[in-house]
């Protein structure tokens, strides 16, 4: 029996010093939530969104036992001089971590992760109810009056200042030239967003005279023919702008 005890406890301690050279048992945290398309899309610096230009934020963050992130550093952006990182405090709220794990218990750490911020895709052919040749021209009063206030204060307006201060002026001359060739296709196309963004309600309080009105996104969002004219703008932009400075999202060092 002693021998047997004796077998036992070498045995036991044996296990106990392979455990020790294998380590804990860590699971890797992992990223669970992000911020969805209309956060994205609020971050997305103005000019290289109308230029439809992708761009990279590498970052990485401390994170609670809750999953919150915190003490977040900036690891590479690109392509730089249009403000990719700008935005990014403003979306950490919105990434919720799952922690690491050490043999079965949470535990604070560290995770790398990626904001990507890519044009949107083409929204679907339009399946509602054909916009009439009285609401289009409705609607093309509408644009016509309102778009030069909306093109001055909102973002068409203001796109160059979301670059790097030495490119206001190039990016600025690009914008007017962009939005000059596309003028009456554009507000043709607005039009048509317009009334396709309407809920079937507002369609009908509009068509009495009332308005109802959309944000550029939910138009954007439902538009062929305007997302297919934006498109337009975005390829002069972007072809001018990526002649004349870096437009690749790699990062940096690689």
């Amino acid at each position: 029996m002693r021998r047997i005890g004796t077998r036992l406890l070498v045995l036991a301690g044996l296990l106990a010093l392979a455990a020790c050279e294998m380590g804990p048992e860590i699971t890797p945290a992992k990223m669970v939530q992000t911020p969805d398309a209309e956060r994205i899309r609020a971050a997305y610096p103005t000019f290289a969104r109308i230029a439809q230009i992708e761009g990279k934020v590498w970052m990485r963050c401390a994170y609670t036992l809750d999953g919150l992130v915190e003490r977040c550093r900036k690891r590479g952006v690109a392509p730089e001089g249009l403000n990719f990182d700008k935005g990014i405090p403003g979306l950490l709220a919105d990434y919720i971590v799952e922690p690491q794990t050490i043999n079965g218990r949470r535990a604070p750490g560290e995770i790398d992760f990626l904001i990507h911020f890519a044009p949107p895709s083409a929204p679907p052919t339009w399946e509602g109810e054909p916009v009439t040749d009285d609401e289009r021209r409705a609607a093309r009063r509408l644009v016509t009056a309102q778009l030069g206030l909306v093109d001055r204060y909102g973002d068409r307006g203001n796109a160059h200042r979301t670059v790097a201060i030495d490119r206001y002026q190039a990016v600025a001359d690009m914008l007017d030239q962009a939005f000059a060739a596309e003028g009456d296709a554009r507000n043709e196309a607005m039009a048509y967003a317009l009334i396709q963004a309407m809920t079937p309600e507002e369609r009908r309080a509009f068509r009495r005279g009332g308005f109802g009105g959309a944000s550029t996104y939910e138009m954007e969002a439902v538009s062929p023919e305007l997302f297919a004219v934006n498109a337009r703008i975005a390829k002069r932009i972007r072809d001018e702008y990526c002649a004349a400075y870096p437009c690749a999202a790699t990062r940096p060092g690689t």
